[in-house]
């Protein structure tokens, strides 16, 4: 067992010195750092710490879209016994100054000018802040320049050659070694306090479920500020000495795929949702042969794996999936790098229809389950062994139980508690040393987890029946037409909600039907458009039971947005935030309304 996170990689680093570790794309062309030249890039960071008067147990923050220099950044605090505090890219100044005033940060290290600026506008009232930094060079005296820093860790090192090992020795595996901030969706984020040997545990957990080889190369999107990334994606494949690759931006994902060639994506089920509507785009505007041909290969994808599960397959159904997979699917798959094993989801619910999609080329998602709290992954699916609708089961550090309230309660390595709020801490962790997820859902017979919804996310009718929004609102987006959705109903006599079309496919239907398209409010305002949209989220709902069933829906022209405060940084809707913001939309909805 490793006794911290440096530690973990050193041992890789040892193990694999020669081989590559980072993959980024420069003026076009790819760029690899070694296990061995991104250790020494740590090590002179760290190193340079002492010149630069960032002292061991202060908190330093990162702001800045995915890049090495980030993880470079990571490492060498965290060698240092500094408390790094990751910040969203996306977040507006003045939530910025909230995490940076309640984690007490005393240094920042920025991207470029436009993350530096957002800090500008608000270093008046940060008096705590002693020193920012740059990934990338800065005309201004007041921010160094990383690579500088760099330079003079190198040099500062032929004159203490034992500082970094010294370093590294000190870290208790039981310190805190970052405090990130959940996403804040019923009120002010609150900065979790996490430790090495926390980290190491479900790491090791979370690998031996995936049984990960060697060479495997990971796609870098997902913002490092969210610990599914840097955990999942960066931590783990450095403890198997794999490849990571970054990619340019969240908009060139398609594309840098083709490059990298990855063997493993970490993403939340989006992205496999955008890709399942892109095929089945091209599929509707093909050829009538190919589009039967295609239906017909996902057909027989769908019944091979069901299958499969039973142990039922036939030559004959053998010989037709060889079929498909070399006529259809592998063309499919030759555009997602042409090597994929593990696409690997998490961070929100996935729909069974988008994960039957994928199964059915060969890819079986793998689905996870976990809390910042947790140290991250609390589920996994099981290799070869989907169960649809399930998040997995636990890792072997994991107790789990299901309360009388039908909470999840879990028992792990957890937090050191949320920062300066015990109050707090104890309201998620009983006299028992049970976290109480906030979850709720049921585990079957074979220990497989299933959610159902948060438990801040049920609604209560009028008429007294439990209303779960979040498989409401997943089932109402399988239609293409459909974007966004959000329920509401609390206390009131029926389920309504607001439902956001995707305007690209939306606008294709409305050209066919020779409306007016030119902005959206013009497009959402047509009867005919409205009669539409119900008409699809009807067909969604048909199974529902009635007290479940949305009977009115109002169409909003634009996406909930971060700018406006509606959504978390990971994305998450902020429900409290949405009520306020089209109250005067929602009350009408409800005015006068005779449905029952």
């Amino acid at each position: 067992m490793f006794k911290s996170i440096p530690h973990m990689l050193l041992a890789s680093i040892k193990k694999c010195p020669d081989k590559t570790a980072l993959q980024y794309k420069k003026h076009g062309k790819v760029h690899n750092i070694t296990y061995s030249q991104f250790g020494k890039h740590i090590k002179h960071l760290a190193c340079s710490f002492d010149n630069f008067n960032i002292l061991p147990g202060e908190k330093i923050a990162i702001l800045s879209n995915n890049r090495p220099e980030w993880t470079i950044t990571d490492f060498a605090a965290l060698s240092n016994r500094n408390i790094v505090v990751p910040l969203y890219q996306t977040l507006p100044p003045d939530q910025l100054l909230y995490i940076l005033k309640d984690s007490e940060t005393r240094s920042i290290f920025v991207e470029n000018d436009e993350q530096y600026n957002k800090i500008k506008q608000i270093s008046h009232k940060l008096p705590k802040i002693k020193s920012i930094i740059s990934f990338e060079k800065i005309d201004d005296e007041d921010v160094y320049y990383l690579y500088d820093m760099i330079n003079n860790g190198k040099e500062y090192l032929t004159h203490n050659p034992d500082y970094y090992e010294e370093s590294i020795e000190k870290i208790e595996s039981k310190e805190v070694c970052t405090i990130v901030y959940t996403s804040g969706t019923t009120g002010n984020p609150k900065g979790v306090m996490l430790h090495h040997e926390g980290f190491i545990n479900n790491i090791i957990s979370s690998e031996n479920r995936l049984n990960l080889d060697d060479n495997e190369v990971f796609l870098s999107f997902l913002p490092l500020s969210h610990l599914f990334e840097r955990h999942a994606g960066h931590w783990t494949p450095m403890y198997r000495t794999n490849t990571i690759f970054y990619s340019e931006s969240i908009n060139t994902v398609i594309d840098d795929i083709q490059v990298a060639n990855p063997t493993v994506i970490v993403a939340v089920p989006r992205l496999y949702e955008k890709i399942s509507e892109k095929v089945l785009t091209q599929v509707e505007h093909g050829s009538p042969l190919k589009k039967k041909l295609f239906f017909w290969a996902l057909d027989v994808g769908k019944t091979y794996h069901r299958q499969k599960h039973e142990n039922k397959i036939g030559l004959i159904l053998e010989k037709k999936y060889s079929l498909a997979d070399k006529i259809v699917f592998s063309k499919i798959k030759k555009k997602l790098g042409g090597k994929l094993k593990f696409p690997i989801a998490g961070g929100a619910p996935l729909s069974t229809k988008t994960l039957k999609f994928f199964e059915a080329m060969g890819l079986p998602i793998i689905e996870g389950y976990g809390m910042t709290e947790t140290h991250l992954v609390l589920t996994l699916t099981p290799a070869e062994k989907i169960r649809y609708g399930s998040c997995g089961k636990p890792i072997n550090i994991v107790d789990m139980k299901i309360s009388e309230d039908g909470e999840v309660l879990v028992k792990c390595p957890l937090m050191a508690g949320y920062y300066k709020k015990p109050k707090e801490t104890k309201e998620i962790i009983d006299n028992d040393g049970w976290l109480h997820t906030g979850d709720i859902g049921y585990i079957d017979h074979d220990n497989f987890l299933f959610l159902t919804d948060r438990k801040k996310n049920i609604l209560i009718t009028a008429g007294g029946k439990n209303v779960a929004s979040a498989p409401i609102e997943l089932l109402i987006k399988r239609s293409r037409y459909i974007e966004e959705t959000c329920l509401l109903g609390d206390k009131q006599k029926f389920i309504s909600a607001l439902v956001i079309p995707n305007f690209d496919n939306l606008r294709k239907w409305a050209k066919s039907k020779n409306l007016n398209t030119s902005t959206n409010e013009i497009l959402i305002s047509h009867s005919e458009t409205k009669k539409f949209i119900w008409e699809e989220v009807e067909e969604m709902q048909s199974k529902l039971a009635r007290f479940e069933k949305i009977k009115k829906i109002a169409l909003l022209p634009e996406m909930f947005t971060l700018e406006k405060e509606e959504l978390t940084p990971s994305l998450k809707i902020k429900r409290k935030v949405i009520y306020e913001h089209y109250k005067d939309i929602i009350s009408k909805i409800y005015e006068n309304s005779n449905v029952v």
